[in-house]
């Protein structure tokens, strides 16, 4: 009788000690960091008629068609680094743009089949 109190004891101090630990590493990890930058994305010539995805890192910001003139979208940076992707529906091209950390606007056209940005 008095061991099956001593390993209840023990195993409810060991399982007390695991939630104490668990909790304390999660309110750590809960520092997280916003920025402030936006990025001002303006789709414009040769995108007319297509349909296209745009990416920020793994997020979907547009995802549609282009009918006439151009597409602006406006995103607030979520990520340390970040990644523009802009996908062609219809011939699965890729093109995918470095985009700096301080923000932005960015225009970019499509040229020969190609998207290329119009702006440094």
């Amino acid at each position: 009788m008095l061991g099956n109190t001593i390993v209840f004891v023990g195993v409810i101090f060991v399982v007390v000690l695991f939630i104490y630990l668990s909790l304390r590493m999660q309110a750590q990890k809960s520092d997280t960091h916003y920025y402030t930058e936006v990025y001002s994305i303006a789709l414009e010539e040769g995108f007319a008629g297509g349909a296209y995805t745009v990416y920020l890192n793994d997020s979907i910001v547009f995802d549609g068609s282009i009918s006439e003139g151009s597409q602006a979208i406006e995103v607030k940076r979520f990520a340390e680094e970040s990644s523009l992707l802009i996908v062609d529906k219809a011939t699965e091209q890729v093109a995918i743009f470095e985009l700096p950390t301080e923000g932005g606007t960015f225009r970019y056209a499509k040229k020969d089949g190609e998207v290329i940005q119009t702006n440094p």
